[in-house]
Formats: C-alpha cells, sequence, structure tokens
C-alpha cells in the first residue's frame, strides 16, 4: 500500500478472500471496497465482497451479490458502490448491481444495454450524474460507450 503524501510503500493486511480479476474503488466513506473476481478453479466467479478500512487495518467481509461476476467495473457515488458487468463463468452480464455501505445489501437495479466484461466505467464531475460504460469485451472486443443516468435510473 502507497503511504501519501511520503511516498513509502509497505505491505498491508491481505484480503480475506484470494482474487484476481476483481474490480475495486474508494466508497464514499473512504474505505476501499474489492468486488467479484476469479477464485481458482473451473468457472469459479466470485459473488463476494470486502471492504478495507484504512483507520482498523482490517478487512471486512460483505453481503454477498446476486451473482458471481469477474472482469467486471466498480465505481463508487453517494448512494453506494456499483457493480456493473462482468462475466459468470457461463455468460457475460448486462446486470448491475448497487451495495447500499449503510445496511450492508446489494439490489439490482437498471441492466446495461449489452453484456460486457473487461469494461472501464467512469463517473462524470463535479455533479456524479452519469456512469459511462467504456468498451468491453463480449466474444470480440467492443467499440461502446453506454450512459447511465442516476437521477433517471435508466441506462442509454
Amino acid at each position: 500500500m502507497l503511504e501519501l503524501p511520503a511516498g513509502r510503500w509497505h505491505t498491508a493486511t491481505p484480503m480475506q478472500q484470494r482474487r484476481d480479476e476483481l474490480a475495486a474503488c474508494i466508497g464514499p466513506d473512504e474505505k476501499i471496497y474489492v468486488v467479484g473476481g476469479y477464485g481458482g478453479g473451473e468457472n469459479n466467479c466470485l459473488d463476494t465482497a470486502e471492504r478495507y478500512d484504512l483507520n482498523t487495518g482490517r478487512w471486512e467481509m460483505l453481503a454477498k451479490l446476486s451473482e458471481g461476476r469477474r472482469a467486471l467495473s466498480v465505481v463508487a457515488l453517494p448512494d453506494g458502490i456499483y457493480a456493473i458487468g462482468g462475466y459468470s463463468g457461463q455468460q457475460y452480464l448486462a446486470s448491475v448491481e448497487r451495495y447500499d455501505i449503510y445496511k450492508n445489501v446489494w439490489t439490482k437495479i437498471e441492466a446495461m444495454v449489452s453484456p460486457k466484461c473487461t469494461l472501464s466505467c467512469v463517473v462524470s464531475l463535479p455533479d456524479l450524474r452519469y456512469v459511462y460504460a467504456v468498451g468491453g469485451f463480449n466474444g470480440k472486443p467492443l467499440e461502446t460507450v453506454e450512459r447511465y443516468d442516476i437521477t433517471s435510473e435508466s441506462w442509454e
């Protein structure tokens, strides 16, 4: 972990679950969230998430997602953490779930227009109104951009 502003690296406490192809972000509560990923074995897509508290140096397991997903993207907004797309081990996903950091619950919300994994997602600044899902893969590389409007709760 990089210690700012000193610019020194140090080893942090390991996550509770091994995972790769995960997605991570800093939440509105300034904790680090890691979501989904691949846990090893054939089609072992994880439906788990955990968060790291920088003050205590501890990881905490969170409620499970409704489905396992790897090669997904996540973004943080004031109303929670969004897990977007990914791969289930059998199919590319268009589904999106929002995590409520206070209630410890994932809720499915409006799905993207098309399924994809290995996408990048960003949030518009300064209004935090839109989530942009850029590129991805669904059997072939994608050159698409989708936009989620948090006020109308819809993708276009």
